[in-house]
């Protein structure tokens, strides 16, 4: 079975043919250092403290809902919510569940099925990048807010990947289809726009970079394989620079110098007392 399109996928990952393409790359993202600590840093900034209510949008495989739980505890609760059944199952099959105050559900972050002011914090993570109508989330996720509760959301900005050695021009290729194949590539950046635009005050914005040193995670996580199969089929390079390119990668991880960035930001809004 061909590998999934991770930049398309996430969006709908119930309809996809191949689910756990889309479970390993989470698996894998959050075993990278980097990865673990911003997810670190987001529960420091959401200030999670015994006995608050907590909402994790978007919440994939679950371990972020989780891991809050642990500082909501005790008398605290965490709602994982995703679009994904696939994803909810996945989570609930966490064996540390039984233990803690976490419930996940599926739902959509643009129609949340909760109550007005009903959450003192909530999260977001690499989720906003998959919708066309992001704003629409963000002001839904405001409105389950309590008032002084915090919102904090994670998300790339695609205009910043880079990836080095290899031919330059196949490069930008791959990165123009790569980009464009996101619904909204650039919501790291407009973060800080739509938590104003969405009335939250004292809004504040951490950037961060991870970088891929290691062929197969990049190819992986970036799906680079099938990104140079998709520009060979738009007659964007032919099959052999396609090739000569992806070996260059492997070449240069080989000897300590490939390097995939991205750079994505953290911000984080409170909402007015009224």
């Amino acid at each position: 079975m061909d590998r999934e399109y991770l930049a398309t996928g996430f969006a709908d990952v119930d309809r996809t043919q191949n689910k756990e393409d889309y479970f390993s790359c989470l698996a894998l993202l959050d075993s990278l250092p980097y990865y673990r600590g911003y997810k670190t840093r987001s529960y420091d900034l959401l200030d999670l403290g015994p006995g608050m209510a907590v909402l994790d949008a978007g919440c994939g495989l679950g371990d972020d809902a989780v891991r809050m739980a642990r500082r909501v505890s005790p008398g605290g609760r965490v709602i994982g919510l995703d679009a994904s059944g696939a994803m909810i199952e996945k989570a609930r099959a966490n064996p540390l569940c039984g233990a803690l105050p976490v419930e996940f559900l599926k739902g959509d972050v643009k129609a949340l099925p909760f109550a007005d002011e009903s959450f003192a914090r909530c999260r977001i993570d690499r989720t906003l990048q998959h919708l066309s109508n992001p704003q629409k989330a963000i002001d839904e996720l405001v409105r389950v807010l309590k008032p002084c509760g915090r919102l904090l959301a994670y998300d790339n900005d695609w205009d910043s990947f880079s990836i080095t050695p290899g031919d330059p021009d196949v490069t930008a290729t791959i990165i123009r289809l790569w980009r464009g194949s996101f619904p909204n590539a650039a919501a790291g950046r407009l973060l800080p726009e739509m938590f104003i635009a969405a009335g939250l005050k004292d809004v504040k914005t951490y950037s961060g970079m991870s970088v891929v040193t290691d062929f197969h995670k990049a190819n992986q996580i970036y799906n680079l394989d099938e990104t140079v199969d998709k520009a060979v089929a738009a007659g964007l390079i032919t099959p052999s620079r396609g090739r000569a390119w992806l070996a260059d990668l492997a070449a240069g991880a080989a000897q300590g110098f490939l390097i995939a960035s991205l750079t994505a930001s953290t911000v984080i809004g409170e909402k007015d007392k009224e």
